[in-house]
């Protein structure tokens, strides 16, 4: 689908994000108290949320702004800040405890941002990318986020 490396390890990675948004939501809109998922979802948000959100933002959105992107750039760094947050409220839930009935808003909150914000990135930052970067520069980008 993509032509970039850089832009097929994020594809892969909002495809697993994804999911993981999909199994969360129907695990708490069922009720279902399943400690393994969300502490599995907690601890994706703290590392490769954060990962992929901060190599967007030092590598890529500087790119696309030059560019003449920066509205999207400004919609998806808006969405950066409020996912964090989000994340954040969930991930001390679950440290507190995984199974609190507290988790379902906090839970459905940070998926549904999570879902729709890799969705946005689906269909303007990834092909965007794929359209600005030569093959070298990709090479390069692909080499320093595999290094995170």
């Amino acid at each position: 689908m993509f032509q970039r490396q850089v832009c097929r390890r994020l594809h892969e990675e909002h495809e697993a994000s994804l999911a993981l948004c999909s199994r969360l939501e129907a695990a708490l809109a069922a009720g279902r108290s399943d400690a393994a998922l969300m502490r599995a979802a907690a601890a994706a948000l703290a590392g490769e949320v954060e990962r992929h959100f901060a190599f967007e933002e030092v590598e890529l959105f500087p790119r696309l702004a030059a560019a003449g992107e920066g509205d999207v750039v400004e919609l998806l760094q808006e969405e950066h800040v409020a996912i964090r947050a989000a994340a954040a409220r969930f991930i001390a839930a679950v440290k507190e405890n995984p199974v609190a009935a507290s988790l379902k808003p906090l839970g459905l909150e940070v998926a549904e941002r999570l879902a729709s914000h890799a969705q946005k990135e689906e269909l303007s930052l990834l092909p965007a990318l794929d359209d600005l970067l030569d093959e070298e520069v990709d090479h390069e980008l692909a080499s320093a986020y595999a290094a995170l």
